[in-house]
């Protein structure tokens, strides 16, 4: 984020316990999804092998899309190590103000979608109206049920490329267990 005064700052895959320690931090209310580390590379590989995001700054998708899954996952895993580990350092000790939102949770059911959402914004503007009425807050609730793809097929569509964002279920169970014979040194 270029402006560290903003009163509202959105981190995507880049936000870490460092920055709360930073001398000129202030206090922060931080909410974020987390999700198995070995379902993350298993998914990433998947995603990335099916050539859904090209190019990527994130990942060899071109090497990720010759390779098997034995292959491919370690070096997923190798690429996303960094972003597993700014992901523990937050939740691993959260403080207060930190709210942790479960990833399965929040794409596996609308009804996990709604729990999440309705948990996020507890966390932000709290249950009173100090913040959002209680029409304002029933409005946002109606309106953020469009990017559930449960209810919405077109909200797992990336807004790049048109493509899905999700990835072979078939592709996934062999991810899946390839990372779990993945070297443990990662």
């Amino acid at each position: 984020c270029r402006n560290t005064e903003a009163p509202i700052i959105v981190f995507t895959d880049g936000f870490n316990a460092s920055w709360r320690a930073h001398p000129g931090s202030k206090p922060m209310l931080v909410a974020g999804s987390v999700r198995d580390p070995l379902k993350m590379v298993a998914s990433a590989y998947c995603y990335h092998h099916e050539g859904k995001e090209l190019p990527s700054q994130l990942m060899p998708t071109r090497a990720l899309m010759s390779l098997g899954p034995e292959e491919g996952t370690q070096l997923a895993a190798e690429h996303m190590l960094q972003q597993v580990e700014w992901m523990a350092s937050i939740f691993a000790k959260p403080q207060n103000s930190t709210l942790r939102l479960d990833f399965d949770t929040l794409t596996e059911s609308s009804s996990g979608f709604d729990r999440e959402v309705k948990r996020l914004m507890h966390h932000y503007f709290g249950s009173g109206d100090r913040f959002l009425t209680m029409e304002q807050r029933s409005k946002i609730l109606d309106e953020v049920k469009a990017l559930d793809e449960h209810r919405n097929y077109s909200a797992d569509l990336s807004p790049y490329n048109g493509k899905s964002h999700s990835s072979s279920p078939k592709c996934q169970r062999k991810a899946y267990s390839a990372v779990a014979q993945m070297d443990s040194g990662l």
